[in-house]
């Protein structure tokens, strides 16, 4: 984790975060909640949920090299470009070193999330989680009177 004085290609003051009432009920596994800024983050959660009518033990392991979702690379994402092609850059000034917020209600934060009243420089968050429910299916009755 990177500290804001540090010295780093992305250099910014140090600031201070007056909130003034947070309420949280829920943060998730890997999420985030942080007052200020943050130089850098790296969220992560990899998750099977299964859900079987037979015993854990009885029914065999799973893997998550057996489903493809959790080995799939990033999307690759480009930066915007205007008409000409040229691409859109954008730089902020702030003349204040606070950053001021009023009140911050949070229901829930899901798995990898992250919860931010300042600058986040570098942010990778990664949830994948694959729900598996088996159950037997049930042979159809043939119709009565046949």
């Amino acid at each position: 984790m990177m500290a804001a004085n540090e010295s780093s290609d992305l250099n910014f003051p140090i600031r201070t975060a007056n909130v003034g009432a947070i309420c949280i009920i829920s943060a998730a596994k890997s999420a985030s909640v942080q007052l200020g800024d943050r130089g850098e983050t790296k969220a992560k959660l990899r998750a099977i949920a299964l859900q079987r009518q037979e015993d854990h033990t009885t029914a065999g392991d799973v893997f998550f090299e057996s489903y493809p979702i959790f080995y799939r690379p990033f999307p690759v994402l480009n930066d915007p470009v205007d008409d000409n092609g040229a691409v859109i850059q954008l730089d902020r000034v702030n003349g204040s070193p606070n950053i001021t917020v009023g009140c911050i209600r949070v229901t829930a934060a899901g798995s990898a999330a992250s919860i931010l009243a300042g600058n986040g420089m570098h942010l990778t968050a990664d949830s994948r989680i694959k729900h598996i429910r088996q159950y037997p299916r049930l042979h159809p009755t043939p119709p009565a009177g046949c």
